[in-house]
């Protein structure tokens, strides 16, 4: 009986306990996945800083329209929400939004201030090469870095301070000729301030990754895609409403069909780039939001950074940008660091794996 009943005590535990392995396992995996899913939706709204280039180099000129640009996709987030919010009627008869009231305020107020940001960034793009502004926007994650120790108190290790240092001599470098590769036809004084509103926007954009980051942790909320698509809509939403007064002060609503006319690749074409720019845009937006909302506020300044190279590639193949040597040695100080964060990101996960591991053993069986 004693055999028996020590039987029947010590093998549940165990199997339990392989059991909470199996789903801690599979969370790690499903969690894995969605963070993939948000660094490839990021890689593909890689053309929307393209295209936004691509609108200004063939006679676009309007800014506050082009900021819209970032922002105004909404819309197209409502049909993937639709269906959810379908499926969620058949089961339950009934419609449940996933955002609290006091995250969806919070979300409204990020918005105009990222819809800030979208005008910054468009008027450097007015003035800088595409592959020079991304390289600049690069500097975002040293913001970013900077401000998360402050706000949501991010964890500085010794791979992101090598980041850091590393992205910020990229930036540097590209300062040290910062007329060299100015357009044809642009005066210094544009492309300087073509450089510091860049700047300017990396800052305000580091600055409100980790704010977004604040208010989800302190909302408390279940992480899920709906929600993901709820706060990219918001944000949205109310950044291209920022956007939109600009464009009524400035009559950009007068002066659109006549670009369209006048744009170098043709009047179809011109709507065709638009359109397409505000759905990549749009792409781009749910990718960082995912990572930052999946993971943290670095990874996504992590992730918005990686998409130098990329975009770096799309402007020297398809708008035969040029490319100096400081513009290289910019673009090789950019990719090391990210190198040496992932590499630190990489480390850091194996030692806290090891480290449960360890436990787990230590574990006495009941």
């Amino acid at each position: 009986m004693e055999l028996n009943k020590h039987h029947d005590i010590e093998h549940p535990p165990s199997h339990d306990h392989h059991h909470q392995q199996q789903q801690q396992q599979q969370h790690q995996q499903k969690h894995l996945s969605r963070i993939i899913l948000s660094f490839t939706l990021l890689f593909l709204g890689a053309g929307g800083p393209f295209l936004l280039r691509v609108y200004f180099i063939h006679g676009g000129s309007r800014k506050w329209f082009s900021s819209w640009l970032q922002m105004g996709g909404w819309p197209v987030l409502l049909l993937p929400l639709s269906f959810s919010y379908l499926r969620q009627y058949k089961q339950t008869k009934k419609v449940s939004f996933c955002m609290s009231p006091k995250l969806t305020l919070a979300c409204s107020l990020l918005g105009l201030f990222l819809g800030l940001d979208s005008y910054l960034f468009t008027f450097s793009s007015a003035y800088l090469p595409v592959s020079t502004a991304s390289i600049l926007f690069s500097s975002q994650l040293a913001f970013t870095a900077f401000f998360s120790f402050f706000i949501v108190r991010q964890r500085f290790t010794a791979c992101l301070v090598n980041a850091i240092v590393l992205l910020t001599m990229g930036s540097v470098a590209l300062g040290l000729r910062a007329g060299g590769d100015r357009p044809d036809g642009e005066s210094n004084s544009e492309y300087w301030m073509g450089f510091v509103m860049t700047v300017g926007a990396a800052a305000l954009c580091g600055l409100v990754t980790p704010l977004i980051q604040l208010v989800y942790e302190k909302s408390k909320q279940k992480m899920s895609f709906d929600l993901l698509l709820e706060v990219s809509l918001v944000i949205a939403f109310f950044g291209a409403g920022f956007c939109l007064v600009g464009m009524l002060i400035n009559n950009d609503f007068q002066a659109i069909p006549k670009e369209a006319r006048e744009f170098g690749l043709g009047e179809t074409k011109y709507y065709i780039v638009i359109v397409c720019d505000a759905i990549l845009w749009q792409v781009c937006n749910i990718g960082l939001y995912g990572l930052l909302l999946y993971a943290s506020s670095v990874i996504a300044g992590i992730g918005s950074a990686l998409l130098v190279p990329l975009v770096q590639v799309l402007a020297l193949i398809l708008l035969d940008e040029k490319f100096s040597e400081l513009k290289g040695l910019a673009l090789v100080l950019t990719i090391w660091g990210f190198t040496s964060y992932l590499y630190g990101e990489y480390q850091q996960t194996k030692k806290i794996n090891k480290m449960k591991e360890s436990v787990a053993l230590e574990l006495p069986v009941p």
